[in-house]
């Protein structure tokens, strides 16, 4: 009888025991996930639809060498307008994507610039090179780019807060252009066969010409960027929020379409009726797409 009792009480403590731990483990989970709810926020994700618009120093940023002469390059000012969707898959972490418009503007001057284009061919079928002085030579670029980002966001829990965002944006073109005005070029052609100059016969190319370039077109390629933007972010409603910061926007690769072109488009059938193609895409070593500036952005959270 005295066994049996003890028996008994043995399996009742180890049963208690058994119960107090798994109630202990039990509650140790359920403190653990609270703390990781709270850290995290809700279990669902955050929805986030935006509109932006900003602007500053776009521009298309390149160089050129000259054994003679140097050529000032300098940026335009543009802008970077568009829509973006954030998913806060957590509290203060988030995945940012959407479409802006991208525009970007740049500007060349030649000082005391001459330049080389070996190899051309007359309307008899000899070869020369064209050497052409370039006096007040100017040029103006700009294009435009469809920038979809794909970028990972922070932001603080205070209001107003601090934001980042950093990641890629692919730019894709949807446009571009070239001019030159007010220019005048000098044309003589070396004939390597002949060792003869040919310096004064206009209706083969050579001569002073203007240089006339209204609004030609210029071909680009898709860029990848690299893109960083912080700032302030302030609630300004039940849901709505505004964002203001600056972003920075470096193109990691070359731009131009074409970046072998000669820079005089020479014509053997009308050695006079010739034009220049861009510098962006004869003399320039490399074309990033490069933008720095102020952006605001207006957002609803869902």
């Amino acid at each position: 009888m005295k066994n049996i009792f003890f028996k008994i009480q043995k399996r009742v403590i180890a049963d208690l025991t058994r119960n107090l731990i798994i109630v202990a483990l039990l509650s140790f989970s359920h403190s653990v996930f609270a703390q990781r709810a709270s850290y995290l926020g809700p279990s669902n994700p955050v929805h986030e639809i935006s509109l932006h618009g900003g602007g500053g120093l776009s521009s298309l940023r390149y160089q050129m060498s000259f054994p003679d002469g140097h050529a000032d390059v300098s940026g335009g000012f543009g802008g970077d307008f568009g829509i973006g969707y954030t998913c806060f898959l957590i509290e203060r972490w988030g995945i940012h994507s959407g479409a802006g418009l991208g525009i970007y503007n740049a500007k060349s001057a030649f000082v005391g610039v001459s330049a080389v284009t070996p190899n051309l061919a007359d309307s008899d079928g000899d070869l020369f090179d064209m050497h052409s002085a370039l006096a007040g030579y100017s040029e103006t670029q700009s294009a435009m780019f469809l920038n979809i980002p794909v970028m990972v966001k922070f932001q603080s829990r205070k209001n107003p807060g601090l934001y980042v965002m950093g990641g890629v944006k692919a730019a894709i073109p949807l446009g571009g252009k070239y001019s030159a005005r007010g220019s005048k070029l000098t044309n003589t052609g070396y004939y390597p066969n002949y060792e003869n100059w040919a310096t004064e016969q206009e209706f083969a190319g050579f001569g002073v010409f203007d240089i006339e370039n209204p609004d030609k077109k210029l071909k680009f390629d898709a860029s990848l960027l690299f893109a960083t933007e912080g700032g302030i972010k302030l609630s300004i409603g039940n849901n709505f929020f505004l964002y203001v910061g600056a972003y920075f926007d470096y193109g990691l690769n070359n731009a131009v379409h074409d970046d072998n072109l000669p820079f005089i488009a020479y014509s053997a059938n009308n050695g006079s009726d010739f034009s220049a193609n861009s510098v962006m895409t004869s003399l320039a070593e490399k074309v990033n797409v490069m933008a720095v500036g102020v952006k605001v952005r207006v957002a609803f959270r869902r």
